[in-house]
C-alpha cells in the first residue's frame, strides 16, 4: 500500500529530532503528508493540603509554560519543513507518549509511524526504550524506529527478514517503497537446525542433509516469487539463506553488510519454519545496528 500519511512523535529531544528528520526525508521522497505529533499531559490541580498548595500551583505552571514553549517549537518546525516543500500538519495530544502515537495512527489513518529510540527521563520523556517498544507492539500500521548513525541519504542498504508469510511479503513491499532509487535490498531467510546437526545427534547425517536441501530449494523458490513482484522497482533485490536464529541472524547480517534499515514483520509462523514473531521484532528493535521498520 502506498504511503500517503506519515506521523512522527516530536518532543525536541535528540531522539525525536532524528525521527522528525528521517520522517521528513521519507515524506519528501514518497510525496506523503507529514503530521508532527506532540504528547502533553498536564494534570488537574491536585487535591492537596493548603500548606503545599503554592508548590503544587508552581508545578502546574511550570508544565503549562513548558507546553507553551513546545507549541512554539512545533510551529517553528512545521514552518521550516513546509518551506522545504513538504505538506506538514501538527497535533498536540493530551495523552501519555506511548498511547499518543498509537491512537493518532488509528484516528488519522496513518500509513507509517516514525519514532525515536533513545530515552530521556523527567518532564520531557518521549518515545524511548519501553515506550518505543509499546508503539511497535500496539500501532495498527508499520513503525519505523529511527536509530542514530544512519547516513543522511535515505535508505540505500536494506535488509528484509522473510519467512515467506503474508506479513513478510508486506515488509518487503514497504522496504521497496522506502528505498531510494538504486538501493540494494537483501532478502534474508533465517532458519535453525543446529540441534539436529549430525555432530550433535549421530546418525542423522543423511536425513539432515535431505531436510536441508529441501528447505534450501523451497526457500529459493519462494524468495524468487517474492522478488518477482518487484521486478520493475528501481532497486536490486538479492536473496540469502542463513542458518541462525532470526534475531541474531538478521542483526548480524545487517551489521556485516552495513545496512541502514532492517525491516521485519511482526508475526510469522511457528514450528521448524519459525522466523519472525512479535517478540523477535521487539528484540530486533533493541539490538539492531541500524534503524528498524516493523511491518504488520
Amino acid at each position: 500500500m502506498a504511503i500517503r500519511k506519515i506521523i512522527v512523535g516530536v518532543d525536541f529531544t535528540p531522539g525525536s529530532e532524528l525521527a522528525a528528520h528521517r520522517a521528513a526525508e521519507l515524506a519528501a521522497q514518497v510525496g506523503a503528508e507529514l503530521v508532527l505529533v506532540h504528547a502533553a499531559t498536564i494534570p488537574e490541580h491536585p487535591a492537596v493540603p493548603d500548606s503545599i498548595r503554592p508548590a503544587a500551583d508552581r508545578m502546574i505552571q511550570v508544565l503549562q509554560d513548558r507546553l507553551a514553549d513546545d507549541r512554539r517549537g512545533l510551529a517553528d518546525l512545521r514552518e521550516r519543513l513546509t518551506s522545504e516543500g513538504i505538506t506538514v500538519s501538527q497535533l498536540i495530544v493530551d495523552r501519555f507518549p506511548d498511547d499518543a502515537l498509537v491512537e493518532a495512527a488509528s484516528e488519522l489513518h496513518a500509513d507509517l509511524v516514525v519514532t525515536g529510540s533513545r530515552h530521556r527521563t523527567g518532564l520531557r520523556r518521549w518515545l524511548l526504550g519501553s515506550v518505543a517498544e509499546h508503539v511497535v507492539r500496539a500501532a495498527p500500521v508499520p513503525v519505523l524506529v529511527a536509530l542514530p548513525g544512519d547516513p543522511d541519504r535515505g535508505f540505500e542498504r536494506i535488509v528484509v527478514g522473510t519467512d515467506f508469510s503474508e506479513p513478510s511479503t508486506h515488509a518487503l513491499a514497504q522496504a521497496v517503497e522506502l528505498a531510494r532509487p538504486g538501493a540494494v535490498i537483501d532478502l534474508v531467510h533465517c532458519f535453525q537446525m543446529s540441534l539436529l546437526a549430525p555432530d550433535v545427534v549421530p546418525g542423522l547425517g543423511t536425513v539432515y542433509q535431505e531436510v536441508l536441501d529441501t528447505l534450501t530449494k523451497d526457500a529459493h523458490d519462494k524468495a524468487a516469487a517474492q522478488m518477482a513482484a518487484h521486478a520493475g522497482a528501481p532497486v536490486t533485490i538479492r536473496f540469502t539463506f542463513v542458518e541462525a536464529p532470526p534475531r541474531e541472524g538478521l542483526c548480524d547480517f545487517a551489521e556485516h553488510h552495513q545496512a541502514d534499515l532492517l525491516a521485519v514483520a511482526s508475526h510469522g509462523r511457528r514450528g521448524v519454519r519459525r522466523l519472525i514473531l512479535g517478540s523477535v521484532a521487539e528484540a530486533t528493535v533493541r539490538h539492531a545496528p541500524c534503524s528498524v521498520l516493523v511491518v504488520r
